[in-house]
């Protein structure tokens, strides 16, 4: 679940789960819920892998979805509605605090910016700058490969920038690929 931990930032959103629920649980059926929990939880698979969205903030969107129809089926065993929407806001409340630890660490530790994108048949390939909490950065290129449907990117290898101020090649030895960021084009080192 590394995933989790790279992203506090992004993952504060979900204290809104039970809002979502309670929206839900006011504005759709109990059938139409379990659709979407179903579907919310397919789509979120991927997220066990080493693929993900290229939309941005798929994750947490998704993530917001599934849990919110979790707490609807959680919620319609309290029969009234002063005691639901309590405690949607006393466990969204719980949720803040916990997740704003989260995104608070992460504030901290640095960031990451793409200075430089490419994209070349079924590969996206970027140059990022990775600016711990101090130091130096680190520059690296990461190599993607797309899925069948574009929707969804893997990350294939990353390399640390070397030298390649003099040199244009840039190799991803897991991938066993060569990048020519000159021409930009990628050759098979098999």
């Amino acid at each position: 679940m590394p995933w989790f931990w790279k992203h506090g930032n992004e993952l504060l959103i979900l204290f809104l789960i039970p809002i979502v629920g309670l929206a839900f649980d006011y504005f759709i059926k109990k059938k139409a819920a379990f659709y979407t929990l179903l579907v919310s939880f397919l789509l979120l698979l991927p997220i066990f892998s080493d693929y993900s969205y290229t939309i941005p903030y798929a994750f947490q969107i998704l993530g917001l979805i599934f849990g919110g129809s979790l707490f609807y089926f959680l919620s319609t065993k309290i029969k009234r509605k002063a005691p639901k929407v309590v405690f949607a806001f006393v466990l969204s409340s719980l949720l803040f605090s916990g997740l704003g630890f989260f995104a608070f660490m992460d504030s901290m530790s640095g960031y990451q910016i793409v200075e430089k994108k490419w994209q070349i048949n079924r590969y996206k390939i970027e140059y990022i700058i990775d600016q711990g909490f101090s130091g130096r950065p680190l520059m690296k290129y990461e190599i993607s490969r797309y899925f069948l449907v574009p929707i969804l990117v893997e990350k294939i290898d990353q390399t640390v920038e070397d030298d390649s101020i003099k040199s244009c090649i840039i190799n991803f030895p897991d991938a066993k690929l060569d990048f020519d960021k000159c021409n930009a084009s990628i050759k098979d080192v098999r």
